[in-house]
């Protein structure tokens, strides 16, 4: 939902916040069910935003099935620093995080990961990389270059293919007409921002400008920033990060029916790390240098040519590249030059390590993109169809060396105990990979009824290879051969996705929606091909090449309705998700505990959303947004801990001009209870309060502010704990959110 608010308290027991918190959710509720929608009142009707996510420009109301609109008008106004903030107020979605790799990824209705399909300008996303602490994720997008985030809740794949399992994430960039007014043929801002949460300090500058049918923006953003806060006793390990971000749009409209458009975008991110938490006995110094470069070119071509196949053709051509490089220096004790004839040696001698570990994915796309509207009888259609094209090329560069402090050398052969086998360096844990989808898909919109009635049917196939290249840098990692050895494999699978919609109008205010989807993710790089071992710690990972795709079946139905006054939506959905693929011990040889992903999971996700948006009066209008899920692993008989506790937003914003308003924000989270296994721990229940405005100091200058937690309260987002053993107290310490924090941000524009 849009601008919302955050309800505070002191902390409360687990059972009194589980009461507290139904009291609230109860009448909120019964609110958002009861509340006159149709009352008729002088004041302007709410605003409407455009959806662009099924690839027609539709109102979110007229689209069968959910999709949520975060405007670029949102995101200033929330003063987002990053894409948790800009979906901080959306309940039903998350942000999965880690302690390296930062925000990792999307999570929507309780789904994440690699099973959400995050895109901007249609160029999808580098993967996620779960590696632990060091994992690689979502952080490398500039927020202030975006003019919308649009999130389609559920499985499309039909849309979008692979990897739309749980849903998409859709950015969308500004372009030189989102800075210009009517008749503005140049437009500069400078922007300044800080926050305490992070002690952020933002500079950034604006030049957009049109000059006959050629419009272009340039904006320039630099961030600095520390690790972030934490309310109460535990602390995060001391950062200095400074991320820097190149943004550049021209379109041309060459005729009045073909416009071209290049962008460029540039973002390179840089984070030194004290690593404390990894000192010891043994470490004496560890420290960690981070860094993350995002290259990407884009290239777009629109043509209205009203022919007898399409009256419209986008074309949209794309390069990104990724590359992420973690590298750690530590003074420590080393076992790489154990002599075996001299016992005194297996003490270990005083060495400095390097490491560096590398995640980087290079992908080239095309895509053609084709609408037609038509009458047929008494049925009036307009398709969406097309074909994509997606080339990705992954690697994972591993790199480790001790030099000997006394006497200079050099070793790549890492022991992890005195006459332990050693890891040798440089390798990989999965071999370089390239990637090919393939896709064809159409979907119509089927008006009947006199357009009281609209189905939607939708059909994709799509065809999936991934090519693994064997070097010796991966063969080197060690010898498994008695557990199955490097026997990698191809996979070359097609797959057909449908999805059904139907729209019926009850009244001119009221209508009714349903949806089916389905949507896949197959295998991807690391899973069906990670081969890894460490006979020192009596593991190995092997492949398996009998992996197949996980899919998903989701179902969606509810009402929307509107008003002069304001809109509501309620929504229930079931989605059914087959062929999860897992990590799992598959046994024992000789001491080493075999590892390997396999189809092992069965789950079912389900749960209720609703919104309300209620403009009150001229100047006071009131927002509400609550979601609720439950998950079960079907295969094990046991909660999904992915899903999070039950959310109500809840924001009241007063505007009495356009000069300047002030909101405030409540988010309720409910208690969890409900979690996988009996010795992990569980979430209680919190309230929070923000409040956020701006005042125009001038027509040309203007300030924001925001003070979140307002009272203080001591919480943690349940991403953040989640699957925690209930006894590891440091670690649940270590994972809570910052106390009351402020932001303020300054814009002047000439």
């Amino acid at each position: 939902m849009p601008n919302i608010i955050a309800f505070n308290s002191p902390t409360l027991s687990p059972q009194a916040g589980k009461r507290r918190t139904l009291s609230i959710l109860i009448p909120a509720l019964t609110l958002l069910g009861v509340a006159p929608l149709s009352a008729q009142t002088d004041t302007a009707a709410v605003d409407e935003v455009i959806v662009t996510a099924t690839y027609l420009q539709r109102r979110p109301q007229d689209i069968a099935g959910t999709v949520s609109v975060i405007t670029d008008e949102e995101i200033q106004q929330t003063l987002s620093d990053n894409l948790a903030d800009v979906i901080r107020y959306q309940p039903g979605l998350g942000m999965d995080s880690a302690a390296r790799g930062g925000n990792e990824g999307f999570s929507i209705r309780g789904i994440g990961g690699n099973r959400v399909l995050t895109v901007i300008d249609g160029v999808r996303s580098s993967d996620m990389y779960a590696a632990g602490p060091s994992s690689y994720g979502k952080d490398s997008f500039e927020v202030d270059d975006l003019k919308a985030v649009e999130v389609i809740r559920g499985p499309a794949s039909v849309l979008y293919g692979a990897d739309a399992l749980g849903g998409v994430v859709s950015l969308r960039t500004r372009d030189a007409a989102d800075y210009l007014a009517p008749d503005q043929h140049i437009h500069t801002d400078i922007r300044a921002a800080g926050s305490s949460e992070t002690s952020q300090r933002k500079l950034g500058a604006t030049i957009a400008g049109q000059s006959g049918p050629v419009g272009s923006v340039l904006q320039l953003t630099q961030r600095n920033f520390a690790e972030q806060d934490i309310n109460g006793p535990g602390k995060l390990n001391p950062q200095d990060g400074e991320s820097r971000n190149l943004f550049w749009k021209t379109r041309w409209d060459a005729s009045p029916n073909q416009t071209f458009s290049l962008a460029i975008d540039l973002s390179d991110r840089d984070i030194d790390t004290q690593l404390d938490n990894e000192l010891s006995s043994s470490v004496s110094r560890s420290v960690g240098q981070d860094s993350t470069r995002r290259h990407r070119i884009s290239l777009l071509h629109d043509w209205v040519l009203h022919s007898a196949l399409a009256d419209n053709i986008s074309t949209r051509l794309h390069r990104q590249r990724t590359d992420a490089d973690q590298q750690t220096e530590q003074t420590r004790i080393s076992y790489a030059f154990v002599n075996p004839r001299n016992p005194a040696s297996f003490r270990g001698s005083q060495a400095d390590r390097f490491t560096s570990l590398e995640f980087n994915q290079d992908t080239v796309s095309g895509m053609i993109i084709a609408s037609k509207n038509l009458s047929l009888a008494s049925a009036t259609h307009s398709l969406v169809y097309g074909l994509s094209y997606e080339h990705t090329d992954t690697e994972r560069p591993r790199d480790r060396f001790d030099t000997e402090l006394s006497t200079g050398a050099i070793s790549r052969a890492i022991a992890s105990y005195p006459m332990a086998p050693p890891e040798v360096f440089p390798n990989k844990t999965f071999p370089d990979t390239r990637t090919v989808r393939n896709g064809i898909f159409i979907q119509d919109e089927i008006s009947l009824m006199d357009e009281n009635l609209i189905v939607v049917p939708g059909l994709r196939y799509d065809r999936y290879q991934m090519d693994p290249r064997k070097d010796e840098l991966f063969t080197g990692t060690g010898d498994i051969s008695d557990w199955g050895g490097f026997s990698i494999s191809k996979f070359d699978e097609d797959n057909i996705s449908y999805n059904l919609g139907a729209i019926y109008r009850i009244t001119d205010s009221l209508t009714a929606f349903a949806q089916y989807a389905e949507g896949f993710r197959p295998p991807n790089f690391d899973e069906a091909n990670q081969a890894f071992v460490n006979l020192g710690h009596g593991y190995a990972t092997v492949p398996n090449p009998d992996l197949e795709a996980e899919t998903s079946q989701g179902m969606e139905l509810g009402f929307r309705g509107t008003s002069d006054a304001g809109r509501f939506s309620v929504a229930v959905f079931d989605n059914r998700y087959d062929d999860f693929i897992e990590s799992e011990l598959v046994g024992m040889q000789d001491g080493i505990m075999l590892f390997q992903d396999n189809n092992v999971g069965k789950a079912r996700i389900y749960g209720a959303e609703a919104t309300y948006d209620w403009q009150l009066s001229s100047q006071l209008s009131w927002r509400n947004s609550v979601a609720w899920a439950r998950g079960r692993d079907e295969s094990n008989n046991s909660e999904l801990n992915s899903v999070d506790p039950a959310t109500l937003v809840s924001g009241l914003r007063y505007q009495p001009s356009e000069r300047w308003a002030i909101e405030g924000i409540a988010t309720v989270v409910s208690g969890k209870s409900r979690v996988a296994a009996d010795d992990q721990v569980t979430g209680d229940a919190y309230q929070l309060l923000d409040l956020i405005g701006h005042y125009d100091l001038s027509p040309s200058a203007s300030i924001r502010f925001g003070l979140f937690n307002l009272f203080d309260t001591q919480y943690a987002h349940w991403s953040r704990i989640r699957g925690l053993s209930a006894d590891d107290n440091d670690a649940i310490a270590d994972r809570q959110a910052p106390g009351t924090n402020a932001r303020l941000a300054f814009n002047f524009s000439f």
